[in-house]
């Protein structure tokens, strides 16, 4: 009899473990989003000529996204890309490209979190060697994070930092 009821337990306990998973994870949608050769825009400070760039790349990446019953929106994911950078003359919202700076490839992560009324945060990492004009290579790392209040506002934190090591780098 004993035996019966440790027999019972066994498969009670390994049925509850079974299905535990599934009960844990209702409401819950993941899925995974892919690119391949996207292209991209960017307009910064560019460290290793300390001046605003601007250029046009292509970017491939994975995003694991998380969506929860409750609205809010978990992403973390990977970047590849490639962009060709000028220098940036004109106003911020129509910045005109100059002088080539270089061609930076690089990777990155992101992480990001969107609660239903918008609120959330983004933060991103990019790092890799950029071949400068003049045939020189240094490393360019950028990291940024940026914190959203609600609907309509504006961040509430942004932070940037960009980097350049290397012997190439130089201020144009």
């Amino acid at each position: 009899m004993q035996r019966h009821r440790t027999l019972i337990a066994l498969v009670v306990t390994g049925l509850a473990l079974a299905v535990a998973p599934a009960l844990a994870f209702a409401g819950v949608n993941q899925f995974v989003d892919t690119w391949t050769d996207e292209p991209t825009h960017f307009f910064s400070p560019n460290a290793c000529v300390e001046h605003q760039a601007v250029g046009d790349g292509v970017e491939s990446g994975t995003a694991w996204i998380t969506e929860t019953a409750n609205g809010t929106v978990h992403v973390r994911g990977q970047i590849h890309g490639t962009v060709a950078l000028y220098y940036a003359y004109g106003p911020p919202s129509d910045p005109q490209p100059g002088a080539y700076i270089g061609t930076w490839t690089y990777d990155g992560r992101f992480s990001e979190a969107a609660l239903p009324n918008e609120a959330g945060s983004l933060t991103g990492t990019g790092q890799g060697p950029i071949v400068l004009a003049d045939g020189h290579t240094a490393i360019l790392s950028s990291k940024f994070h940026l914190t959203f209040d609600t609907a309509g506002n504006p961040p509430k934190v942004f932070f940037a930092n960009f980097t350049c090591s290397g012997v190439g780098s130089f201020k144009g």
